[in-house]
């Protein structure tokens, strides 16, 4: 069954057709990701660097020497009326969608042969760029890259990285081996390793400016109208001779961390939970248990987060004894690297958690191995400083 491909010019009301109207040498592409948007810009590098500063964009990520830069962004209710009509005409928009000089295009894929009234009716001088019938097959390059972060990979690339999810390679704990994955495809384990090792390479890389992007929302300061409601605090803490930094959003501790200075933009007062977050820290006798905490994190890891609150002050438990009470004995491994991403410290007290050779083992907080240290000799878990 052959399809239409349709590609529109039209106004779009919105913050977007303001700034791209507002700099005209910059073209913007858009990627829809559910309620955010990853924005891409290309243009000359002076107007590029000049977006950090503009009142309307807050996480602006320059990606490289090249001149381009991408942030996130809350679409208003137009923008998404947008994507919403094309839906409901039963059209599919083809990413990215392109802003420049106030002027929005936009490329359907729909099973019909003529514009719906809709289209054809639509306020802002709607114009229809080209019109061409196509077979599936031929719409393959321009659905390849759907969500605008994918790389380009060769064809043996993607059957190894596809393979490898469907076989459970990156479920937590993992459900399948590169041996697993070559045998289905036919190949040698050394070249399955060898394409699976590149394609995650060429992920990473191109995943990375939105990783930045979504991480300095998450730990910025509140600014403008679809900044997060993050309340931010700190404090000096003699006893780990840090500085601990909570952020709450929604009478709800959203981030406990740690660090060498008073980070910019915290309030000078001190906050309930924070206050008795260092008082624990002093004294090691609350639970703290009764907190409210909200874990922006994997199924996996929140399981494992859930798990740690329940360690009593006082006890450890080891990374293998986590794994088995969450029924999945053979996730030691799969613990730890949940626990490096706890995004409350002290509150989720993963410094509990050990090594079973001894010791007490990695922190992902700073000071490392002697924070967890001190932690733990606070809570009157340790006599004397173990070697890691």
């Amino acid at each position: 069954m052959s399809v239409t491909l349709f590609e529109f010019e039209l106004t779009v009301p919105g913050r977007l057709q303001d700034l791209s109207a507002e700099i005209p040498p910059v073209s913007w592409e858009v990627w829809p990701l559910g309620p955010k948007w990853l924005v891409r810009c290309d243009g000359p590098l002076d107007d590029l660097r000049a977006l950090s500063a503009h009142p309307a964009i807050s996480n602006v990520v320059e990606m490289g020497a090249e001149p381009t830069a991408s942030f996130l962004y809350a679409p208003s209710a137009s923008e998404r009326r947008l994507l919403a009509e094309t839906a409901r005409w039963g059209a599919v928009a083809v990413p990215p969608i392109r802003w420049r000089n106030g002027r929005t295009s936009i490329r359907l894929v729909a099973p019909h042969e003529a514009p719906s009234a809709w289209w054809r009716g639509r306020k802002g001088g709607v114009r229809l760029v080209q019109k061409q019938r196509a077979e599936p097959p031929e719409l393959t390059g321009l659905l390849d890259r759907p969500v605008g972060v994918a790389p380009s990979l060769t064809r043996r690339q993607r059957e190894v990285l596809l393979e490898a999810v469907r076989l459970g390679y990156y479920r937590v704990p993992r459900h399948a081996t590169v041996r697993d994955v070559a045998q289905r495809l036919h190949i040698a384990r050394s070249t399955a390793e060898e394409h699976l090792r590149a394609a995650e390479s060429a992920m990473i890389r191109s995943t990375a400016p939105l990783v930045a992007a979504r991480e300095r929302m998450a730990t910025s300061t509140p600014s403008g109208p679809d900044a997060s409601s993050l309340e931010l605090y700190a404090r000096f803490c003699a006893e780990l001779d840090l500085y601990v930094q909570l952020a709450i959003r929604d009478d709800k501790i959203y981030r406990v961390t740690f660090g060498r200075s008073r980070p910019p933009g915290a309030r000078r007062g001190t906050h309930p939970y924070l206050q008795r977050i260092l008082d624990h820290v002093a004294r090691g006798t609350d639970e703290l248990q009764d907190l409210p905490v909200e874990l922006d994190v994997g199924p996996f890891t929140r399981r494992v987060l859930e798990e740690v609150r329940r360690i009593p002050s006082g006890a450890t438990r080891t990374y293998g004894e986590i794994a088995q009470r969450l029924g999945e004995p053979r996730a030691a491994r799969a613990v730890g690297n949940a626990l490096a991403e706890n995004p409350a410290l002290v509150v989720v007290p993963c410094h509990r958690v050990v090594p079973s050779r001894g010791g007490v083992g990695e922190y992902s907080g700073a000071g490392g191995h002697a924070t967890k240290v001190r932690l733990l000799r606070t809570e009157g878990a340790l006599d004397e400083d173990p070697s890691a």
